[in-house]
């Protein structure tokens, strides 16, 4: 089976259970990956995270329900279960503007959030540059951002991270600590790997065995064998749209799964790089 095929399959069995439990376990069988790979990948490809695009799709029906018929507000919101009103209300107000009761008035606007679908798109073929290497645990300093997937928040805190760290020359004070391998301003992913939360801590930092000054935090990335990508441009968008690729492209075919370890970007003046950590 191919990810596409894959995924669909996993889209078809969530909206078969939209009023039901979903089971995560019969979700990753699809791929024979672990629950928390599947979030990473799914997240990467779909621009949002699983337990988002099943809420989403949940109040999405929800709303059709509440907005066509004599339906009452908790018992749609049970349905889709959710165990109070006033979480039910909470969600539903954050997706769709407006609360489930005044859906039911006529001419208020609901948002659609359709089912997705995963399709090939064909189009020129451009090579990756990468190597497998494999590396000592090595120990990055720097600052630290406690971030979520939820509701695309950490697309928006991210950048916002680094936007106020280079405004104020913080990643002077970074670099100046630098004294390991590999040699590069770092920004480093954590990623939980409980699949209850889509929360992770999110780096700035260099390599370094210095003392870790006040106000900034330290990480020790754990041995791995990596899968070091080169960026071939140097423009903000281009790390995203090349760890898209990654998944969607090389990983499939390529041997290799994800490994339980962080995500690194790595920016120096020669070169920009995607390293992502696998295993056989």
């Amino acid at each position: 089976m191919n990810w596409l095929d894959g995924f669909n399959q996993v889209i078809e069995y969530i909206e078969k259970n939209l009023e039901g439990e979903i089971d995560y376990e019969k979700i990753t069988a699809v791929f024979g990956y672990s629950v928390y790979h599947v979030q990473r990948l799914f997240a990467m490809i779909a621009g949002v995270p699983l337990s988002e695009y099943i809420r989403n799709r949940r109040l999405s029906k929800a709303a059709v329900e509440l907005q066509g018929g004599e339906d009452k507000v908790i018992d749609v919101a049970v349905k889709y279960g959710y165990s109070s009103p006033n979480s039910f209300n909470r969600a539903f107000k954050a997706l769709h503007g407006v609360s489930p009761s005044d859906v039911k008035k006529d001419g208020v606007s609901i948002k659609a959030y359709p089912p997705l679908f995963f399709e090939l798109t064909v189009k020129g073929a451009q090579a990756m540059d990468y190597r497998i290497e494999k590396k000592n645990s090595f120990r990055i300093a720097g600052v630290k951002l406690h971030t979520t997937m939820e509701n695309g928040e950490c697309y928006r805190s991210t950048p916002e991270f680094w936007h106020d760290l280079m405004k104020d020359g913080g990643q002077n004070d970074i670099m100046a600590l630098m004294n390991e391998e590999p040699a590069g301003l770092l920004g480093v992913s954590n990623y939980c790997i409980d699949f209850s939360t889509s929360e992770f801590d999110y780096y700035i930092a260099c390599a370094s065995n210095k003392p870790v000054p006040d106000g900034m935090s330290e990480f020790t990335v754990p041995a791995s064998t990596w899968a070091i990508f080169t960026c071939t441009e140097k423009e903000a968008d281009a790390v995203q749209k090349l760890e898209q690729r990654i998944v969607m492209e090389w990983l499939p075919t390529s041997g290799y799964q994800f490994a339980y370890a962080p995500d690194i970007e790595l920016y120096s003046e020669e070169v920009w790089e995607v390293w992502i950590p696998v295993t056989k």
